[in-house]
């Protein structure tokens, strides 16, 4: 907590996953979001996008948030998985905002009050202690939509029953002023992250394979096929770490609109390290 009155959640990734330094932060966003070519598409209403330091996917998430730099939204609710707490439900903070090098992003708390009587949500404080998957976002959202209030939720373990009262529970937050974001990176592959579908022996079938299997469930993803993605994700163990938030938002939208992949990349376009590979992707949904 720092600030004067209230409570602010601190920057905790600031100075590691992304610049401490104002200046030097918003000159990479800037560089990024420039270097973007959003695609001719309607007005975008919801956005998945990678977590990882911006060095692997600061600019993946830029290609996402450049569809947004001719439109206004008041409200951001942001679907984030949960890394290091388990829990069941969906956790809520009940606080002011968070800090980013930026500026501050204030919370909702009057939406975030009401989802607390619905089910499946839970105040919880210490789940976003650690986590960087809602944090990373911030910096972002504050760029390209400076007074939006955010609506944070950090999605724990859910049933098929839970999910879709998750879902019947934002519905009525999808009013046309409100942007929804998913943060998920998509196959982690190697021994560190105990996922190993195919050997890697040959560098560039790595590639080509990863690659694969990623655009299998984004395209799952993108055609707003929730079965089909369950399904996906039992027969291959894929080790996408947003699964969960991407059903909550894929029974909230079931099929309304098709989304559209932005970019790709892994981090192995990066690290060179075909022993292990994280994917990101940003996806953009326009209205309905």
């Amino acid at each position: 907590m720092t600030g004067g009155m209230g409570k602010w959640h601190d920057a905790r990734l600031a100075g590691r996953w992304f610049s401490a330094n104002a200046s030097a932060l918003r000159d990479d966003m800037r560089h990024w979001l420039d270097g973007a070519t959003p695609p001719s598409m309607p007005l975008v209403r919801s956005l998945i996008v990678p977590h990882a330091g911006y060095i692997y996917s600061g600019s993946v998430a830029a290609q996402a948030y450049a569809t947004l730099r001719s439109v206004s939204y008041a409200r951001v609710v942001l679907l984030a998985p949960s890394h290091f707490s388990r829990f069941r439900g969906v956790a809520v903070l009940r606080w002011d905002g968070f800090e980013t090098p930026l500026g501050r992003v204030g919370i909702d708390r009057e939406t975030v009050q009401r989802l607390l009587a619905q089910p499946c949500f839970v105040e919880n404080d210490t789940a976003y202690d650690e986590e960087h998957a809602l944090e990373i976002q911030l910096p972002f959202v504050r760029m390209v939509l400076p007074q939006a209030k955010l609506v944070p939720l950090l999605v724990g373990d859910l049933t098929a029953e839970d999910n879709c009262a998750v879902a019947d529970a934002l519905r009525p937050l999808d009013d046309g002023d409100t942007l929804f974001v998913v943060s998920s990176d998509f196959i982690h592959y190697g021994s560190r992250f105990d996922y190993l579908p195919f050997p890697a022996d040959e560098r560039d079938r790595v590639k080509e394979r990863l690659r694969a299997l990623d655009l299998e469930a984004i395209d799952l993803v993108c055609a707003g096929d929730l079965d089909g993605f369950r399904r996906y994700l039992s027969r291959t163990g894929a080790t996408i770490c947003g699964r969960a938030p991407i059903a909550v938002f894929l029974e909230l939208h079931r099929r309304r609109s098709v989304g559209r992949l932005l970019c790709y990349r892994t981090s192995l376009d990066v690290t060179g390290d075909y022993e292990h590979s994280v994917s990101y992707a940003s996806i953009a949904f326009a209205a309905s």
